[in-house]
Formats: C-alpha cells, structure tokens, sequence
C-alpha cells in the first residue's frame, strides 16, 4: 500500500524538478530586478505540502533502504529552502551568490534523491 502511494507520488517526479528549477529562476530574477520574492519553507511549496501529506505519514512502513532515502530528500529539501531564506533580493549582497550556488547544488542533489527513490520503488 505504503509503496504505491510513493509510485504514485513520482509518476509527478518531473513536475517536482521543474517546480524547484522555477522557484530558482524566480528568485534570481527578485534579485536582479531587486524585487519582491516570496519565499517558502520546505513544508510550505508545492513539493513539499504534497510530500508531507502523503509521504511523510507512511514513511516508516518503508523498508530501510527507501525510508533513508526519503530521510534524505527531506533534508536536502529543507536545507534548500532554509538557504533562500537567508536571501533578501532587494539588498543582494555578494555572500549571496555562494548561497544561489548552494541552492543549485542542493537542487541536483534533490534530484538524484527523487530519481533514486523512482528506481528503487519499480524494483520493488
């Protein structure tokens, strides 16, 4: 039961990578036009209101590999979104492209994490 709900979760996968790869683009847009950008928590976007309706209630009814890996996407996920956090796109600052480059580098992370999840749950 607890694995169908997952495949059925990333038969979406893409629309997930594409949401994060927007939200990236949107906030580097705020910041070249010094503009508004609303951030979100990791509980608060697309991905993750769906996430933690759906996945984050049965994850310990997977096994371990699959529950680590769902461990992980969470993580990252949250560490993404605490970063853009810490962006003020109307006061740029230059520490912040270090902080754009992370956000990237957590993104693809993210990535691997969901395609990982998307093999392990059509092994099964």
């Amino acid at each position: 039961m607890s694995k169908e709900v997952l495949k059925q979760i990333l038969i979406d996968l893409d629309t997930f990578i594409a949401q994060h790869a927007i939200y990236v683009s949107k906030l580097e847009r705020a910041i070249k036009n010094r503009d508004n950008f609303t951030h979100k928590t990791c509980h608060e976007c697309d991905f993750g209101v769906i996430w933690d309706s759906k996945v984050a209630p049965i994850k310990d009814s997977f096994p371990d590999n699959i529950k680590s890996i769902v461990d992980e996407i969470e993580r990252i996920h949250c560490e993404f979104h605490e970063i853009s956090m810490q962006i003020d796109p109307k006061n740029f600052q230059t520490s912040d492209e270090e902080k754009i480059k992370k956000m990237k580098k957590l993104s693809n992370l993210l990535f691997q994490q969901l395609l990982a999840l998307k093999r392990l749950t059509k092994e099964e």
